[in-house]
């Protein structure tokens, strides 16, 4: 519910990479989830797509007989604005080098922990 007060504003960041992107010698959404983690992010995925194009427009899907792995990975975090923003300058300098794509939203958010009591 908005405006829920059990809810906290926080950032949704969203940050859209090619699979074959590479940073510093490995994956570069391997790196981001690494650092995101090293930073105390409350939490993030990858998600891998089936079907997309970057600046070039060149179609990449995941069908049959498909060859490369230029597909779309998508990572997401969640965390308060000030982590979150924080993070930013040291993401763009990554996509700088791989490129990619970086969104922010405001959003509104609960952590849910196992056993919180």
């Amino acid at each position: 519910m908005i405006g829920d007060p059990s809810f906290v504003e926080g950032r949704l960041l969203r940050i859209f990479v090619g699979e074959d992107a590479h940073w510093r010698g490995r994956p570069l959404h391997v790196a981001i989830v690494q650092r995101l983690r090293d930073v105390g992010i409350a939490g993030a995925s990858v998600f891998r797509g089936v079907e997309g194009f970057g600046a070039h427009h060149e179609i990449n899907t995941s069908r049959l007989f498909a060859f490369g792995t230029k597909m779309p990975i998508l990572i997401e975090a969640v965390d308060g604005e000030e982590r979150i923003s924080g993070l930013v300058p040291e993401l763009e300098a990554m996509l700088e080098e791989t490129g990619g794509v970086i969104t922010l939203e405001r959003i509104e958010y609960r952590r849910y922990l196992p056993n919180a009591r």
